[in-house]
């Protein structure tokens, strides 16, 4: 496209330049440039009309800004632009006609007009074009316009609007930061998933092993249990029958002692495998620990003060007291140790209800009993072996390990747990939680406790008792012991045998163990109460819960057992046919 100037150079009247510039061509020849103050179009000097002709045929938004006060002139694109401020702005100051941006536009004509240029990408500027303020982004190119002299007389402005895309690109960016956020988080998600899998791992992890360890101790117990059995047994036999030498006597009676202390040691591993024999009965835990207390004193020694906190109205528990205080004193005899011997332990009581998923043990109404300490505490490795067996911080022959074991063991068996809470050189807190024992009714029914039984054979003669056991030290010893309590004895391997001789042998009372193969005591019992239901049957084990199956409910001897326990256990469940 060419410019078409007058035919006469220098000829005013010529406007022919003006012809193509399309709508702001037609408007700017209509104009009263008078009044704008820069006269009319004839008058115009050439570099004005000249940057004028060039901008109206551009297809790029250009205005100019001219003279002092920046007079708008700007083509066809640059008015689309503007919106419904064109065609105001035409032949107006651009510091009024954008008065919203009238400080950016004065740097604009001062820089321009001392002969500068500047240049901006993707400004920011708030406009008004469509009746309200809203963000604009815009390419600006500022240069100068020359008059004859060659001195600036205005500025020319080249504008490219970015809004969409600076918005579009907003948009991405927000999207990449969202998507970012969502991926973050999910990856955070994805790792407490895992963090929370591998602390069920390893919480399941300890279970089994737990569980594992429980079982093996059981079963070693079990087996020491019926060694026990024939040691304690025949020493007691000797003790009768040997010559009452000083020496001998000693020495027969330190071998009776480390006997016993090996029977204390497997009801520890016992306790801890879940298997002990425990005889329930409603436990008031202000009046057991206050019961113990002059007893715990004594052990602890002097210098170890015992602090009692009592909540009021706490209900009772169901426990085997024996064992609960056994517990207590252990708690007790460690948290000593932890402060070399001095300080203050603290047993407090209270009571609390667990939800679904919310504690340590089974949901319901528990009552708690609490040591605590100011000793030396456990680091978190410690804390997290201190209930395995044979597990101990103190020196070698100093304990055996089974202490807490023994405890963590008795709750769980009771239906509850032990928690402990310590932190290195604050001190450790056990709590043993028992759940709460029901109600008393308001009149209980009086019952009438059975007589004894009886056995099958009512005669005047010795009574016989058929013995039942698959260990052949245990069951040579158990039937010297009865036999040196006068009373006629049968022996048998099996529950298979048992039921055979009594086709043919008439007793009394049968004495049985629990874990023998093929068939147990318990299912051998079973079978005798269907044949001879009127015929009394002891079960002995070392075990507190039997297998699942037909049950009945049977008087326990409770492994290893003196002649003394046999002796009674014979009395209370059988009326003699004749004295021995």
């Amino acid at each position: 496209m060419t410019l078409v100037f007058p035919a006469t150079p220098g000829d005013p009247a010529d406007l022919s330049w003006l012809d193509q510039g399309g709508e702001a061509g037609a408007l700017i020849r209509a104009f009263d440039w008078t009044r704008a103050g820069i006269g009319p179009l004839e008058t115009w000097p050439q570099s004005l009309r000249t940057v004028t002709g060039l901008l109206l045929l551009s297809p790029v938004p250009i205005v100019l800004l001219w003279g002092e006060k920046g007079i708008m002139i700007y083509n066809d694109a640059y008015s689309v632009f503007a919106g419904n401020r064109h065609p105001a702005l035409l032949g107006s100051e651009v510091r009024e006609g954008w008065a919203e941006v009238a400080d950016f536009n004065d740097n604009v004509m001062r820089v321009g007009l001392a002969g500068g240029t500047l240049a901006y990408r993707d400004q920011e500027l708030t406009l008004v074009r469509h009746g309200k303020p809203e963000p604009v982004w815009m390419n600006l190119d500022y240069s100068p316009v020359l008059d004859e002299s060659g001195k600036p007389a205005g500025v020319i402005a080249i504008v490219s609007e970015t809004t969409e895309r600076v918005l579009a690109e907003e948009r991405l960016r927000r999207f990449h930061e969202d998507l970012e956020a969502k991926v973050a988080e999910r990856t955070a998600d994805l790792e407490r998933s895992r963090v929370a899998r591998a602390k069920a791992e390893q919480a399941l992890a300890q279970v089994q092993k737990m569980e594992a360890l429980g079982n093996l101790t059981g079963g070693i117990a079990h087996d020491f249990n019926n060694l026990l059995m024939a040691v304690q047994g025949s020493l007691e036999l000797l003790r009768e029958r040997m010559p009452q030498e000083p020496l001998l006597v000693r020495l027969l009676d330190n071998a009776r002692a480390g006997a016993e202390r090996g029977s204390t040691l497997t009801r520890r591993m016992l306790a801890f495998a879940r298997r002990q024999e425990l005889k329930k009965e409603r436990v008031d835990l202000r009046t057991l620990v206050e019961g113990m207390k002059e007893l715990m004193q004594r052990t602890l020694g002097g210098t170890v003060a015992v602090e009692t906190q009592f909540a009021p109205g706490l209900p009772a528990v169901e426990a085997d007291p024996n064992q609960l205080e056994s517990a207590l004193l252990n708690l007790a005899v460690n948290a000593r140790d932890a402060m070399d011997g001095a300080g203050t332990i603290v047993i407090a009581t209270d009571e609390t209800w667990v939800g679904a998923g919310e504690g340590p043990v089974a949901p319901g109404h528990y009552v708690r009993l609490a040591l605590s300490d100011a000793g030396s505490g456990m680091d978190e490795a410690t804390l997290k072996r201190a209930v395995e067996p044979f597990f101990t911080t103190k020196g070698v022959g100093k304990g055996t390990g089974l202490g807490l074991s023994m405890v963590h063991g008795l709750a769980e068996q009771l239906g509850g747990a032990l928690i402990l809470h310590s932190r290195v050189d604050e001190g450790t807190t056990a709590e043993i939680w028992l759940p709460a024992a029901a109600p008393l009714p308001d009149a209980p029914v009086a019952t009438v406790p059975p007589g004894p039984s009886t056995g099958r054979c009512a005669s005047s003669r010795t009574l016989t008792i058929l013995t039942v056991d698959d260990d052949e030290l245990v069951r040579a010893t158990t039937v010297e012991m009865l036999e040196d309590l006068g009373y006629a004895v049968v022996p048998a391997s099996s529950g298979a045998e048992a039921l055979s001789l009594l086709d043919t042998q008439c007793v009394d009372l049968v004495i049985t163990d629990h874990a023998m193969p093929h068939m147990t005591g318990m299912q051998l019992a079973v079978r005798l109460r269907e044949r001879y239901p009127t015929l009394p049957v002891v079960m002995a084990t070392g075990y507190a819960d039997l297998p699942t199956g037909p049950q009945l409910d049977l008087p326990r001897l409770a492994k290893p057992f003196s002649q003394a326990s046999l002796a009674e256990v014979v009395s209370r469940v059988v009326i003699p046919a004749a004295g021995p």
